[in-house]
């Protein structure tokens, strides 16, 4: 009877290890990071407001690289390593722009499927909003949505 009260306790541990271990909802690789509604891609480069949409081209390649932790930078794929950031800009929606990796908020959880549907990708594990456009400008809101598409370049 020790025994088996043992090892049902081994197995609910092991279940819930298996439950809470991170998962990633994209492989680390180079990709377009596309509006669904718009079509357009996830841009950077305007200055601290910098974060938009544009029609997709070199310029708005993006390479997910995974923690390990359940989270992933967004990283500039122009080798310069920036990432995708909250931007010290203090406005409502906050907003965000591309900074040095790890000098700002730039970790994201990649919320979805990892076949090709939307997905919504959140600042952390949504703790600081989830990434949506106003106009043309990318912003964080409290309430996210699956709203990107993730096409993974050759």
């Amino acid at each position: 009877m020790r025994i088996r009260s043992i090892l049902s306790l081994a197995a609910s541990a092991v279940a819930v290890l298996a439950l809470a271990t991170p998962s990633q909802a994209a492989d680390d690789g180079a990709y377009f990071i596309r509006d669904a509604r718009s079509g357009q891609c996830l841009a950077g480069g305007e200055g601290m407001l910098g974060g938009h949409v544009e029609p997709c081209n070199l310029g708005t390649v993006w390479e997910i690289r995974n923690q390990g932790n359940g989270l992933a930078r967004i990283v500039e794929a122009r080798g310069e390593g920036r990432c995708l950031a909250l931007s010290p800009v203090r406005i409502y929606p906050p907003v965000v722009w591309v900074d040095q990796c790890g000098n700002r908020p730039d970790e994201w959880s990649i919320q979805g499927p990892d076949d090709g549907a939307p997905v919504a990708i959140a600042l952390g594990r949504g703790e600081f909003g989830y990434l949506t456009t106003e106009d043309r400008r990318v912003v964080l809101l409290p309430e996210g949505r699956p709203q990107w598409v993730l096409e993974r370049l050759a």
